[in-house]
Parts: structure tokens; C-alpha cells; sequence
């Protein structure tokens, strides 16, 4: 990089620890810091769920302020010396930082990287330092990514399916892992929990996968629709009893139900009631079934900076260990192996099998709008929002590369 390229800026979104609020900020523009980093100049990001815990001030690291955003595409601007299968210019996937070569990483749990010291719950950019020292966010116009060889998912040349590839970042492969989790055979029935974005692409990869009926649980009736429109049956939970609509339909319970809400659940009253979704799950599922658990269920307790109002007790309730016990039910869930299946889920878009961009409801084209964009989608008036930015080159071009 020369001399006066390091001293230019770029548009971030920030969190400064302010419940409710997101601010854009004037940036510098993130350097090499280590051959086997990075830079890469974001073209498309997204608004995940993820954010919407820590814009309600109830997750997040001890310490912001923090560049946001984890679901990014970019092109490569700059690469470390050390960097061996990438090159600048190339159009690369951020998303979960993996080294490559820790213990976890080598038995294939890349989303658990042990890399940074001391290890971190989940190494990944726009959730502060507590997951990662300096690891920016996706939500910017740059991003550094260390560990590239590992981490970056490279994309073909071409950005027709990008609204598609931006979702293999995080919440498509989130969404095929949660039926993993659930030990899914296909022929099987699915009950998920959730149809926002990562409840519907649960929903559409057991379909995808064969599944003879699935249903979709939630109350906002556009979510409800979209469900529908790929073929799984929408159940409003504030207008009947979930478990028992279902049972109806299976009296023996479903074969595997999947948990994509996470700990901001609502009850029929539309109150928070944070065991009420798995609870659910358990009584929905047939014996010796399988659940998913991928919603999130922050293990951090008590407020700190970064999570104002964080109570310390969320991810610490009551569950039906009992039922659960007598019906031998299996559940696992955790971070999705979003590296891992990333392969073969663009396979599955670039053969025409799968568009998970069916659950994008706006297409943004400059970050000064996203601040907004966060209320909405916080209020549920929006589904899943993406960003695509367009640069000139000649003005925002870094050079440079390995």
C-alpha cells in the first residue's frame, strides 16, 4: 500500500454500544497485517439476526465501538506475501475466520478455530474483539481477513448469482446445518421453529432434501406467505396451540423439528419466553426424532458495554429434560460448519436446484442507508435486507498484491 492509501477512509457501520443505534463512521481503510491476510473491497453484505441481538443491546463484546457485519462478498485488493490460492481481483466469500491447521480445524470443526489466544466462542468479524481481536466487519466498504487460504470461499468470475452466493457466508449453510442437526433422513417431517431468514432456508433445504412435509411456525404473516410460497405449511402461533396443530396432522410427532430462533423467543402473548421454542421442539418430536438447535443462545451473562442490557440470564432456563429423556431424543446444534458446506451449496445454486435469495426483501445500494434499515428490520417490517455497492474503480482501486 503507498504512503497516502493508508491514510484514506471508508464508510463502516458502527456499533458504539447504544441500544437501538447504529452510526456510519469515516474509517481507516484496513491494512495487511500478516502475509497471510487479505483486503478485500466489499461489493455485497447483509443484515443477519445476529446483528439485530447485539443492535437490541443484548449481545456483543465487553468493549465496542465495533465495525458490524459478518455475510460479505468481495474482491480481493490486496494480498499478504504469504498468500498461495488467491490473488488480487479475485471475488472471495467472508464469513467464519478458520486457520486452517489447529486441532479443531483439522477434525473439520472450522467454525470452532482455535487460532486466536486466548480461543474465542466463534471467530468472526462484526461481534467485537471477545470473537476475534481486529477482526472489522463485513459491514464496510473493506474488510482484512487473516488466514485467507482458509477462510476465503472463492467465487467464480461472474456476479450474476451474488444475491444468491451472499447468503453461502452464513445463513444458507446455518440453515442446512440445522437440519443436519436434527439427524434428517429424507422422507422424513420437519417442524421449524422460525421463518425468518434462517427458519425459511431451513425450511427450503428440507424440502430441498426430500422432505414429505414441512412446517413453519412463526406469526408475521409475510414470513408465513414466503414459507408457503416454497411449499411448507405456515402455522401461526399466536392464532392456535403449534404443537398441537401439528400433532393433529402427526400423532406420533414429527420426525425432526429444528430451533431457528434463538433466545429473543416470543410466546403466544408475544412476550419473551426463552425456553418456549425448544420445549416445543421436545413435545413436537417424535420418539427417538432429532432436533436442531442453530438458533443462538448467548452463553455470555451479565451487561457489559457492549450489551447494555443483557440481563445475565439469558441461555439459563428450564427445558423438559424429562420428556426429552423418555422420547430418546437426539439434539445438537451449535455454530453452523459453514466452510465445510459451502461447496456443495453453491453447486446447488449454480445448477439451478436452490435461490436462496428468495428471502431477500430489499436490495440496498449504499451503506448511509442501512442505520434505518436496522429499525425496520428489528421491528420485523422487513424481511432480510442486502446491500450491493458499486464503486468507480479508478477511485477506489487500493493496488498492491501478493
Amino acid at each position: 500500500m503507498s504512503p497516502d492509501q493508508s491514510t484514506k477512509t471508508m464508510k463502516a457501520i458502527v456499533w458504539e454500544g447504544k441500544p437501538f443505534h447504529m452510526a456510519i463512521k469515516d474509517l481507516p481503510i484496513p491494512q495487511i497485517k500478516d502475509p497471510n491476510d487479505v483486503v478485500i473491497r466489499i461489493t455485497t453484505t447483509a443484515i443477519c439476526g445476529t446483528d439485530l441481538h447485539t443492535y437490541r443491546g443484548v449481545a456483543g463484546s465487553k468493549t465496542p465501538p465495533w465495525t458490524m457485519g459478518h455475510e460479505g462478498i468481495g474482491t480481493i485488493v490486496q494480498a499478504g506475501n504469504g498468500v498461495k490460492s488467491l490473488r488480487t481481483g479475485d471475488r472471495v466469500v467472508a464469513g467464519v475466520i478458520c486457520c486452517g491447521y489447529c486441532d479443531n480445524c483439522l477434525r473439520g470443526f472450522l467454525s470452532y478455530c482455535l487460532t486466536f489466544d486466548p480461543p474465542v466462542d466463534v471467530d468472526l468479524p462484526g461481534l467485537g474483539s471477545d470473537y476475534g481481536p481486529d477482526l472489522g466487519g463485513t459491514q464496510a466498504e473493506y474488510l482484512r481477513i487473516p488466514f485467507a487460504d482458509s477462510t476465503c470461499y472463492k467465487l467464480p468470475p461472474n456476479p450474476s448469482h451474488d444475491l444468491d452466493y451472499i447468503f453461502l457466508s452464513d445463513i444458507f449453510p446455518t440453515g442446512w446445518f440445522a437440519v443436519d442437526c436434527s439427524g434428517f433422513q429424507p422422507g422424513d417431517t420437519v417442524a421449524v421453529f422460525g421463518a425468518g431468514p434462517v427458519g425459511l432456508l431451513a425450511a427450503y433445504s428440507a424440502l430441498l432434501r426430500g422432505a414429505s412435509r414441512v412446517y413453519s411456525i412463526d406469526y408475521i404473516s409475510t414470513r408465513l406467505q414466503r414459507a408457503a410460497s416454497i411449499g411448507a405449511i405456515p402455522i401461526n402461533f399466536t392464532k392456535c396451540d403449534a404443537v398441537a396443530e401439528i400433532l393433529k396432522v402427526e400423532p406420533r410427532g414429527v420426525h425432526r423439528s429444528c430451533d431457528c430462533v434463538g433466545f429473543e423467543c416470543l410466546n403466544e402473548n408475544l412476550e419473551p419466553e426463552e425456553n418456549i421454542v425448544l420445549n416445543n421442539c421436545i413435545k413436537v418430536t417424535a420418539t427417538t426424532g432429532g432436533i436442531g438447535f442453530i438458533g443462538e443462545y448467548t452463553p455470555r451473562s451479565g451487561p457489559t458495554a457492549g450489551a447494555p442490557l443483557r440481563t445475565g440470564k439469558e441461555g439459563v432456563f428450564p427445558v423438559l429434560t424429562g420428556l426429552w429423556w423418555a422420547k430418546s431424543l437426539a439434539i445438537n446444534g451449535g455454530v453452523a460448519e459453514i466452510r465445510r458446506l459451502q461447496p456443495t451449496l453453491q453447486r446447488l445454486i449454480e445448477s439451478g436446484r436452490a435461490k436462496p435469495s428468495f428471502v431477500i426483501s430489499e436490495v440496498l445500494h449504499s451503506l448511509e442507508e442501512v442505520p434505518g434499515v436496522y429499525e425496520r428490520f428489528a421491528r420485523r417490517q422487513i424481511g432480510k435486507p442486502v446491500v450491493q455497492l458499486a464503486y468507480d474503480d479508478h477511485d477506489r482501486e487500493m493496488g498492491g498484491g501478493g
